[in-house]
């Protein structure tokens, strides 16, 4: 136990030592900071289709529970400085309007330090101007829309994980190595998101690849993908491409299987965890309708059992274990551990924007942030943020589904 209690996470303690941007910066009046506390905010679906979502919360509050408890070799102290992290997550159910109003509570009534992790990318998209005209950080958002990375015009934005252009461009580049002359359907969500992917998968496979492609619209569930996959089916497509949230994708993986229909499958990561594909499984009746299934990763698989020894799988089962004992299964869902890397991203931002940081030291740190050895992601990837490029990870490979889990193939692609 006693081991768990000195690990900071990401980097080393010796890095956080070292000069860092904003690290003298500090100021008592900055909203939502007192000197035993730091109070942030997320807005996430805990309601409605996207529900399934709601476990990126559960994973950050559980990081940061931990962190709340543990003594860091950093400073000696619970929490970052000596403050508890206390996270307030909004429902927004996965609608803008929702979004907006949560997000204004937050900042406006509750007085949040920053906002960290909200998903969607219109309902992200609907607060962006709101927060940089406001001076609120808005970190980290969970979705991998390009246009987050405009830190020209939005300098309080940054994303996060790998960007769904250069996603599409991965796995359309596989589909053009390993299937060729493949014939794709494209099953998508009919927003910013789901047309980015499209463009870029498009672009690494070759526009003549897909034969067939039809939008639903967000929040639409199983109702809106259920009458679309017979339609791709009757297109003559040997390949379906899945650009979706989870509730879709689980649909369109099991309808396609019930209706006769194999063809090779891919799923954008968005809709593409080892739970996800239990419940398509389960519904579908058989394993047949998930075996095979590729997507793109960034982050270690707690499934995978190439990772059973691993430093950071094991400490990432033992948080789970101690700060979220009501998820006792499934364990394998890769949207807790994407909270819980996510949730570190910032505690490591944190440090470096010193001992009494402000908005403004916050997001000096958040742009010159590099963690060379970053446990949560893939062997040989690594975090990386400048004033210029608002995407930290930007490393990715190929996964292919088979025997119950997710495994990598292919080599590591810096994106970026």
């Amino acid at each position: 136990m006693k081991k768990f209690m000195v690990v900071l996470g990401l980097t080393a303690a010796v890095a956080l030592l070292a000069v860092i941007p904003g690290a003298l910066g500090g100021s008592q009046a900055t909203p939502g900071v007192t000197s035993t506390g730091i109070k942030i905010g997320t807005t996430l679906p805990l309601s409605g289709t996207a529900a399934l979502y709601s476990r990126i919360g559960t994973g950050m509050k559980a990081w940061f529970s931990y962190v709340n408890a543990r003594k860091s070799s950093v400073d000696h102290k619970r929490g970052v400085y000596g403050r508890q992290i206390t996270l307030n997550i909004y429902d927004d159910g996965y609608q803008e309007a929702n979004t907006v109003q949560q997000t204004r509570r937050a900042v406006e009534q509750d007085g949040v330090f920053a906002m960290i992790g909200g998903l969607g990318t219109e309902n992200q998209l609907a607060v962006r101007d709101y927060l940089n005209q406001k001076k609120v950080p808005q970190l980290y958002v969970s979705t991998g829309f390009a246009g987050f990375s405009d830190v020209k015009n939005y300098p309080w934005t940054i994303g996060w994980q790998p960007d769904y252009v250069q996603e599409g461009i991965l796995l359309g580049k596989y589909v053009k190595a390993n299937l060729p002359g493949a014939k794709v359907a494209v099953l998508y969500q009919n927003d910013d998101f789901g047309k980015e992917e499209l463009s870029g998968f498009q672009k690494g496979a070759g526009s003549a690849a897909v034969v067939a492609s039809r939008g639903y619209t967000r929040g639409g569930g199983a109702p809106a993908v259920q009458p679309l996959i017979p339609q791709l089916k009757a297109s003559g497509a040997d390949t379906l491409l899945i650009v979706a949230t989870p509730t879709e994708s689980i649909t369109a993986l099991a309808v396609a299987y019930k209706i006769g229909w194999k063809p090779a499958r891919i799923v954008s990561s968005t809709g593409a965890t080892d739970t996800f594909m239990a419940l398509a499984k389960q519904s579908a009746g058989s394993p047949d309708a998930v075996e095979g299934v590729v997507t793109a990763q960034y982050l270690k698989d707690p499934v995978n059992p190439k990772y059973a020894n691993d430093p950071q799988i094991k400490l990432y089962e033992h948080v789970m274990d101690k700060y979220a004992p009501s998820f006792p299964n499934p364990r394998d869902d890769g949207l807790f551990i994407y909270g819980m890397a996510k949730a570190d991203t910032f505690v490591q931002a944190l440090y470096r924007a010193g001992k009494n940081p402000t908005r403004q030291s916050l997001m000096n740190a958040v742009t010159h942030l590099t963690i060379k050895k970053d446990g949560w992601l893939l062997p040989g990837a690594k975090l990386v943020t400048t004033p210029k490029s608002a995407f930290p990870l930007r490393y990715q490979t190929l996964s292919r589904y088979t025997n119950g889990h997710f495994t990598e193939f292919g080599n590591l692609v810096r994106t970026r």
